[in-house]
């Protein structure tokens, strides 16, 4: 048999394991960079090079393991892992069936819930580990998928599972929240904080205190259930200056560049999004960090015709550009790689267009998770909205309105109807924060 070598689990991750010997489901609540990946693949390679005796067979083979993610994104960084990890014991891997197959007989297959309601159905494990349970589909999890195909997996082996997840909100329809506070799911819940981290540094970790707004700080670091329904994520008052933070601010003299962030709807139709820009004054010397909003459109048109609206949007940057006396000047417009954005950066470096592809890192990440990541800059008043910007109303979906202010300041995490409203404007603000001053410092 090869050796197979894992790091050690820190001394949280000990205690979770530990303290999970005696039940058969467990609600891991963890927080930011506690080590809730690593746990969970040290999990898969303990089970799937375990012998375990199969029913109506007198041979042991390995264990069967069966990981399930919301999303496509997510189990890629697991799947890498374990590849490297097992490397040793492969018989067969597959990225594409989604599945490792060991030479002990072990097995670990991959699934993403959010488009299979049919996930691990039919099939059977010693052990389920689900990531980021929080951002599965809801209720569709708690309702039936979990019940239905994902549960029944454990029957026969009287297998154990690991539900791990940062929370996201207060909703009884969440499959995480619900198995973490209704006992007849039964589940045992497991809390640990960023804090259970050795590895952590604790001035790193007030730093992030200070630097985040108190709620995010309690959902991702100390992993607590935060009930965002009362109020905004964004509070807009940190956008303005003056005596009582009410005041938009002037232009700026100088500043190092300038830049936009557009979002394309794919199709017209009341019920869609419109095609969004925001224009950026962007300053991060040391000592005089900001980003200002100088201005900012939103269009219902269709697709066809977006090529032919570009050219205003270059006019309108490089127009900026003079009056903000950028040095560096325009850095183009940055656009989701996805839809009809895709098109207009193929056309775009056809035509010597000043485009850029958002990277897909961050397109690829939730909307909520995005907004976490932004608003630590938000909090610490990092963005400023012009006068022009603030004072300008346009007709969008039959409204007249600051729909730029409008959708940032309404915006809700773990709101249920989100994809009920108009949020291309928001996305831009979100993306302007982090092109302008990174993901490094975000969460």
């Amino acid at each position: 048999m090869a050796d197979i070598y894992l790091p050690t689990l820190h001394d949280g991750q000990l205690k979770v394991w530990s303290d999970s010997w005696d039940g058969q489901l467990h609600a891991v609540r963890c927080g930011r960079r506690w080590g809730k990946t690593f746990m969970l693949s040290s999990a898969a390679v303990t089970y799937a090079t375990a012998p375990f005796k199969r029913p109506g067979m007198d041979i042991e083979l390995g264990g069967r393991v069966g990981i399930f993610t919301a999303e496509y994104r997510q189990y890629q960084e697991i799947y890498d892992k374990l590849e490297e990890i097992l490397l040793p014991l492969k018989k067969s891997f597959s990225r594409q069936e989604k599945r490792l197959l060991l030479k002990n007989g072990g097995k670990i297959d991959f699934w993403v819930t959010n488009d299979n309601k049919l996930a691990g159905r039919g099939r059977e494990y010693e052990i389920i580990l689900i990531d980021e349970a929080a951002f599965t589909k809801s209720p569709e999890m708690l309702r039936e998928i979990w019940p239905k195909s994902i549960k029944p997996t454990l029957l026969t082996t009287k297998g154990r599972a690991y539900v791990f997840s940062t929370p996201d909100g207060v909703d009884e329809e969440n499959f995480f929240y619900a198995i973490c506070h209704d006992k007849n799911l039964g589940f045992i819940e497991h809390h640990a904080p960023t804090s259970s981290n050795p590895f952590v540094p604790p001035e790193e970790l007030e730093k992030e205190k200070a630097n985040n707004d108190p709620r995010v700080f309690r959902q991702e670091f100390l992993a607590e259930f935060v009930d965002w329904s009362a109020a905004s994520l964004f509070d807009v008052r940190k956008w303005f200056e003056g005596e009582n933070q009410d005041q938009p601010v002037d232009y700026p003299e100088m500043c190092q560049a300038v830049f936009a962030v557009m979002d394309t709807a794919v199709k017209g139709g009341s019920e869609h999004d419109g095609t969004a820009v925001v224009y950026y004054a962007v300053d991060t010397r040391p000592g005089i960090q900001r980003l200002t909003i100088l201005d900012w459109d939103v269009v219902q048109i269709d697709g066809a015709l977006l090529e032919t609206w570009m050219p205003s949007v270059f006019d309108r940057l490089n127009e900026l550009s003079g009056q903000c006396v950028a040095i560096n000047g325009s850095l183009g417009v940055f656009i989701e790689d996805a839809s009809m954005g895709s098109i207009l950066l193929q056309k775009g470096e056809s035509l010597g267009w000043p485009v850029n592809k958002i990277e897909s890192a961050l397109t690829s990440k939730g909307k909520d998770e995005r907004a976490i990541m932004a608003s630590g800059y938000h909090y610490r008043g990092l963005a400023k909205i012009s006068r022009h910007a603030y004072e300008k109303t346009a007709v969008f979906k039959g409204e007249t309105a600051n729909h730029l202010h409008k959708q940032v300041s309404r915006f809700h995490l773990a709101d249920k109807k989100a994809h009920k409203r108009a949020d291309d404007l928001l996305d831009d603000y979100t993306y302007g924060l982090i092109i302008a001053f990174g993901s490094g410092d975000a969460i």
